[in-house]
């Protein structure tokens, strides 16, 4: 790829009319490619890390990617790399066809929005956003153009002259990004964006984003630890573990059909069991847990003997007061009730030791059923809802 052009990136307001008037055919191009990507760190112990280990990914065009995964998985580490500032030990990465080790940061079309968010403190809003046109000899007109549209896009017209210190958590955060987009990028890159702000905030802010996305039409990548941020906001999500990537999919994918007991644990609340097939008849199989606890599932390539990871979300289960949907019953005793404001979780142990998780849904007005500690608690569960995944152990 060639490092000497002047504007290596293209027109914001054609990539978005183009994403508009042919959404699938922008949906399906690969931006950008990721394959065998390495990265390894010394330890002061003498030893080493492996941040990335052979980490193969496919970004594509307009779409919101989700990099999800528990401190020190190395998705900051990916996301440091494609922006040029972090050399991979092996792999590589390429934009539309083109390798891009030998390009510089400041040479690749893309833009990064730093947890800190990192505003100049003595600089205004619109000479914060208008930064980066400065220093490329942008014309005066055409950038205050370009800084005008920009923070209308992020929806603070009309704080052009605050001060940093003047602004809240959420509208510094959206000068984060009017910085980064006034520079018209293909790829924005957002490392744990709204980790600063507030539960309410970061919640609306969520929404906020993938809007703004929408509108833009423009690819983000984002890192975060944060579960309910990545399905609320992505169109796919990479799930990593370990320096490895565990799972690529959509949101409902991921949460319904984890590959393994990792993603299926990280992503949202859980019951997993490990568990044998004791039986089959038909497309339905009996599954008896280590714990003694036998389940039905729909699953059509196990047979006896195998070893499996049973998931059952907590929503799965029903309290059987007569009105639950008609399914296989489990009983137990219920050690705990804990209200959550919109639902009830129930903790349930069964009589081999095992431990499960049930909601019952709050609604105001509505009788709930009249459970303390103690009480003996039967609940239903639709085999169609349990998840079944092959076991690593053996």
């Amino acid at each position: 790829m060639r490092t000497d052009r002047a504007d290596p990136t293209p027109d914001l307001e054609k990539t978005s009319k183009r994403a508009v008037a042919s959404p699938s055919f922008v949906q399906s191009q690969t931006l950008l490619h990721i394959r065998g990507a390495r990265r390894r760190f010394a330890t002061p112990e003498g030893g080493e890390v492996v941040a990335l280990d052979s980490i193969d990914l496919d970004v594509h065009a307009n779409e919101f990617l989700t990099l999800l995964g528990p401190s020190g998985c190395g998705k900051t580490t990916l996301l440091r790399a494609i922006a040029g500032f972090e050399a991979l030990d092996a792999g590589s990465i390429a934009l539309d066809g083109q390798p891009l080790a030998d390009v510089p940061p400041y040479r690749r079309p893309f833009n990064t929005v730093f947890q800190s968010y990192a505003l100049f403190p003595h600089l205004c809003v619109a000479d914060n956003v208008g930064y980066g046109l400065d220093v490329a000899g942008v014309p005066r007109q055409e950038r205050n153009d370009r800084v005008g549209e920009a923070l209308a896009l992020v929806g603070l017209t009309g704080l052009e002259r605050r001060r940093p210190r003047q602004l809240s958590g959420g509208q510094q955060q959206r000068v984060a990004l009017a910085r980064a987009l006034v520079n018209r990028p293909r790829l924005l890159l957002l490392d744990e964006p709204l980790s600063a702000l507030d539960r309410h905030l970061r919640q609306a802010m969520q929404m906020e984003l993938k809007s703004l996305q929408h509108r833009v039409g423009i690819t983000f990548l984002v890192v975060t630890h944060d579960q309910e941020e990545a399905l609320v906001m992505s169109d796919r999500i990479a799930v990593m573990q370990g320096g490895r990537m565990q799972q690529v999919g959509a949101p409902g994918e991921i949460y319904d059909r984890p590959v393994n007991r990792f993603v299926a644990g990280f992503i949202g609340n859980s019951n997993l069991l490990s568990a044998r097939v004791t039986g089959r008849s038909g497309d339905r199989v009996t599954l008896t847990s280590d714990g003694g606890l036998v389940l039905h599932a729909c699953h059509h390539d196990l047979t006896p003997a195998d070893r499996v990871d049973v998931l059952l979300r907590p929503e799965q289960l029903r309290i059987d007061d007569g009105t639950a949907p008609s399914g296989v019953a489990l009983e137990g005793t219920l050690e705990t009730s804990v209200f959550v404001g919109a639902d009830r979780h129930l903790r349930i142990l069964m009589a081999g030791g095992e431990r499960l998780t049930a909601l019952a849904r709050h609604v105001a007005g509505e009788p709930e059923p009249r459970l303390v500690p103690g009480d003996r608690v039967r609940v239903t569960y639709l085999p169609e809802g349990v998840h079944v995944m092959r076991s690593a152990a053996p």
